[in-house]
């Protein structure tokens, strides 16, 4: 069963909402970045200067994992104006709305999902 407007709208607003937090929080962690990188010419030891790159590289994954996460929205948003949205790319089945609350960058049924996670993990066996 596709999507209704209703649940499109629905879902779409929920990933607005999500995008402009993830906005912010990508800028607070860039800003927090900067000024560590600031502090290391006033660092006064080695342990100083340790904390400062610590600190400054957790900013920096934090802000890489949410601008992944902003990506995937936008795309997903992208995917709802073309009306792909909520239909897996591998099967063509409708994506369960369930999974999509869940997981709204949802790109695969449950079933093709899993089945590219196992292919996946034998891949990576392998040495691929």
């Amino acid at each position: 069963m596709a999507l209704s407007e209703h649940q499109i709208a629905d879902l779409r607003a929920r990933m607005i909402a999500r995008s402009r937090l993830l906005e912010g929080e990508i800028a607070a962690k860039l800003r927090e970045s900067t000024e560590d990188a600031e502090m290391l010419g006033r660092v006064g030891d080695n342990a100083d200067l340790a904390w400062v790159e610590t600190e400054s590289g957790l900013d920096l994954s934090e802000a890489q994992r949410d601008i992944e996460e902003w990506r995937g929205l936008r795309d997903a948003l992208r995917r709802m104006e073309l009306g792909s949205y909520g239909v897996c790319m591998d099967c063509g089945a409708d994506v369960p709305l369930e999974r999509l609350h869940s997981q709204p960058l949802a790109l695969r049924c449950i079933d093709c999902q899993s089945h590219n996670e196992r292919l996946g993990s034998a891949r990576r066996a392998r040495g691929q």
